[in-house]
């Protein structure tokens, strides 16, 4: 049977646009603020009635794992109560299964799963999941002469294995999830180390060596999952989705959603199949085949708080438990009300790391859930953790920490998640300014602000990226930082004291940083050399889009542009655009078209990388497209730099030209409130910020300030005392033949160095105004196509930013 596209609901996203204004000087004492800010977080307690405090929370706590897992597949509670995982062992890369007989107090192996799933030179595993009565199915690529055939293996309670015979049809056409770019992460064998050939192939779990193209994979299973305990549901690269049964490899259904434009998910609730889209739940009879009726709270609930990232049911599918970003959510089907049981916002099923791959509800005031956490101590990132009713704490914390900036930073939900998981006590309401559902600009986001804090209504805490960060503290808007800092010696304090006043006040403090950088062979850069020199190239930085070259080097030139009265040096600004032109050359929109642009998955963390970032022209810098890759540099993936500098002639990297020296980007800038209504909690808040533990948070937003962290985000450690993988990036249908492999090792102690001592040599920091960056990037960029002189292009950025500064 055929379905037809799933609907686009538009999202909507409520965002707070709060932002600062004129007040008075970098405020070195504590202000009362504006009255008493109690917490209302959201979420399925109820609030305060009569006047007294709802109690009653989930709490959550971390459950020690047995072994290291390198991947978890599953996690069920089976019909005898115990609960089952099955993952693979990051120690030895085998696949097991271990049981707990407590709720997960205490575990033990059941088995390793038999030899012919473990023989890593003929295939890999890709995917397993668990059926209640302990059975496996598990989903098995063999790699052949004929390419890549997926296998299904039954696994039963005890560890007995058999083949189910079916049979995935070959590939049609890719459904609407078909990723256009890969990336891929392989282990090479002793021969393959010895012949320096390492084979590729895209997927999850682990991987072995195989020859890539586009001939060798006919089709791909791409999730797996139980349907009651006699049948499966495997999803294929086509999106196309088969109920088998486990007995005898039969089809007794095919569900086809080739034409879904939304990338979908399916889960199994008694006898229910879901299929849930960002927007949307659709719920099938499996004994039928036919689709149900709406579901009208779900599609709201769906709507309200996007995919579903794991679903259980206790009692045979007549109700869900699901987890989605926002929390932990109960639904009966054929009900009107849906109850969110655990918000998200207070714990760690909010963080941007937190990936959840099973739930397990062991009843209804207690469950675990499995998930990929990229910043958990847990080994290998799989953790496990509990959430208990506890029926003494209060609904909602006593006390809301108000946290404010232009931009979402996931560095900083992060640190909310691990933050509140220690402060029970604390709400940390994050409200985000700036979004592409709301269409608010920098300019009224900043006029919004400063109504709200001459209100009494502004937040406690802010990230001040992309604001007029010296004007802020000259107009005492922040309060002094210096007591909080007091131990600058583990800190990188070029960095730390960007914005360290006269009287050694320090109201605005970068937690991360970002580097302006530049990658070319020999013949056409040469680490150290100056703007003049490097723009003098006539065409050195063709091909490239021309509004994302212009904030590259606005972060390089634009501290050098700002008089002391704040006004720009129009001169300067003329002299940048006319060198920028030179450089740049003459525009062609289809080279620009035609670029190379990616998205790489590596493990599972997928890093959506911008224009301005150096990573988004590797590819390009690479392949020929473009001669030198100018960017902003703020993770360290030295497998990949070594692979394109591999590929140039005398490839190598250092600071970008610029009209400033030494420059560096300020992030996660952090200034507290002179008027916050709680300035203890947000001076424990940035402390907690400044540790070792929040430091090493990498969501790609940045070095960290703390040297120790920084070594560890750079290091590569996480690939030491592991056999060789090989990482492979591609640009899909854009240039299928281009393949770039790189090492994942650990970087090289020389390399570390070269980078600490880079760090260290910063001196200036970029200027931070997002309202002057948008008018020089905007009309810089109609210079560099032609649109206008630099004259004109400058005339037209002065005018934008004298009528913003006179405001």
């Amino acid at each position: 049977m055929k379905y037809g596209k799933l609907k686009r609901a538009a999202g909507i996203l409520l965002s707070f646009t709060l932002i600062l204004g004129s007040l008075a000087g970098c405020s070195g004492k504590d202000n009362g603020g504006a009255g008493n800010a109690g917490g209302n977080p959201t979420g399925g307690a109820s609030g305060e009635e009569g006047g007294e405090q709802a109690m009653g929370r989930f709490l959550e706590e971390d459950v020690t794992l047995p072994i290291v897992f390198g991947n978890i597949y599953d996690m069920r509670k089976l019909e005898d109560g115990t609960i089952r995982i099955i993952g693979n062992n990051a120690d030895n890369g085998t696949e097991t299964v271990w049981d707990s007989k407590d709720s997960g107090e205490n575990w033990e192996k059941a088995f390793d799963v038999p030899k012919e799933l473990q023989d890593a030179g003929n295939g890999y595993i890709d995917y397993a999941a668990l059926s209640s009565d302990g059975q496996s199915v598990w989903v098995y690529n063999q790699i052949g002469d004929g390419g890549i055939k997926p296998i299904l293996y039954l696994l039963s309670k005890e560890g007995s294995l058999s083949e189910i015979p079916f049979e995935l049809p070959a590939a049609e056409s890719a459904g609407g999830g078909a990723a256009q770019s890969f990336s891929s992460i392989v282990s090479l064998n002793e021969e393959d180390e010895e012949s320096g050939e390492g084979d590729e192939e895209s997927g999850e779990g682990d991987e072995p060596s195989s020859e890539s193209n586009e001939s060798s994979v006919k089709n791909l299973i791409t999730a797996i999952s139980f349907l009651g305990n006699d049948q499966i549901l495997a999803t294929d690269m086509t999106d196309k989705i088969f109920q088998i049964n486990a007995a005898d490899g039969s089809v007794k259904q095919t569900y086809d959603f080739s034409d879904v434009e939304d990338s979908h998910q399916v889960f199994a609730a008694g006898k229910k199949m879901l299929v849930v889209t960002s927007t949307e739940a659709l719920v099938y009879d499996t004994e039928t085949g036919e689709q149900q009726q709406t579901e009208e709270a779900l599609q709201q609930s769906v709507a309200e708080s996007g995919f579903f990232n794991a679903v259980d049911s206790i009692d045979a599918g007549e109700t869900i438990y699901y987890l989605t970003g926002k929390g932990l959510f109960h639904y009966k089907f054929g009900g009107s009300v849906m109850e969110q049981l655990i918000d998200g916002s207070v714990n760690s099923l909010g963080a941007p790391a937190f990936y959840p791959i099973a739930l397990t509800m062991l009843d209804e005031q207690n469950l675990l859930v499995a998930a990929s956490d990229l910043n958990s101590d847990a080994g290998a990132g799989m953790a496990l953790l509990k959430y208990t009713w506890s029926a003494d704490t209060p609904a909602k914390p006593d006390k809301e920490l108000k946290v404010y900036s232009l931009y979402n930073n996931r560095e900083l939900r992060q640190a909310v998640s691990s933050f509140q998981k220690a402060h029970v006590d604390i709400y940390v309401n994050y409200q985000v300014a700036m979004s592409e559902e709301n269409g608010t600009t920098v300019s009224d986001a900043l006029k919004t602000l400063t109504t709200e804090i001459m209100a009494g209504k502004g937040p406690d805490l802010m990230l001040l990226d992309g604001m007029p960060v010296k004007t802020y503290i000259e107009k005492g808007i922040l309060k002094d930082l210096s007591s909080i800092l007091e131990d600058k010696s583990s800190y990188f304090e070029n960095i730390l004291n960007a914005y360290q006043d006269g009287q050694e006040q320090l109201c605005a403090v970068p937690a991360r940083f970002m580097i302006p950088v530049a990658q070319g062979s020999s013949a056409n850069y040469t680490p150290g050399e100056d703007f003049d020199t490097f723009t003098a190239k006539q065409g050195i930085l063709a091909n490239m889009d021309p509004e994302a070259l212009v904030e590259k080097f606005w972060y390089s030139c634009g501290a050098a542009w700002q008089k002391e009265d704040k006004t720009l040096d129009a001169g300067k600004i003329t002299e940048f655009l006319s060198k920028l032109k030179n450089a740049f050359g003459e525009y062609d929109s289809s080279a620009i078209d035609d670029s190379t642009s990616m998205t790489i998955s590596q493990g599972g963390a997928v890093n959506e990388l911008q224009k301005v970032s150096l990573s988004w022209g590797d590819f390009d810098l690479a392949f020929g497209r473009i001669k030198v890759n100018p960017g902003l540099f703020g993770r360290m993936d030295y497998g990949i730099m070594s692979a394109v500098n591999d590929k140039l002639e005398g490839g190598d990297y250092g600071l970008m030209p610029g009209q400033a020296e030494n420059v560096f980007v300020p992030a996660m800038i952090l200034g507290i409130s002179s008027k916050a209504a709680q300035p203890e909690e947000a001076e424990e808040f940035v402390k907690y910020l400044f540790s070792q533990e929040a430091q090493k948070i990498s969501q790609f937003g940045g070095f960290p300030v703390e040297k120790e962290a920084f070594q560890s985000v750079v290091d590569g450690h996480e690939y030491a005392d592991k056999e060789r993988l090989v990482g492979v990036m591609g640009s899909g249908g854009v240039n299928p033949d281009e393949k770039l492999d790189y090492a994942l090792t650990p970087t090289p102690e020389e390399e570390v160095q070269k980078l600490i001592s880079l760090a260290e040599s910063l001196t200036t920091p970029a200027l931070q105004d997002d309202v002057i960056k948008e008018a020089v990037v905007e009309q810089g960029a109609k210079v560099l196509k032609g649109e206008l002189s630099p004259e004109e292009g400058t005339d037209a950025i002065m005018q934008k930013v004298n009528i913003y500064l006179a405001e």
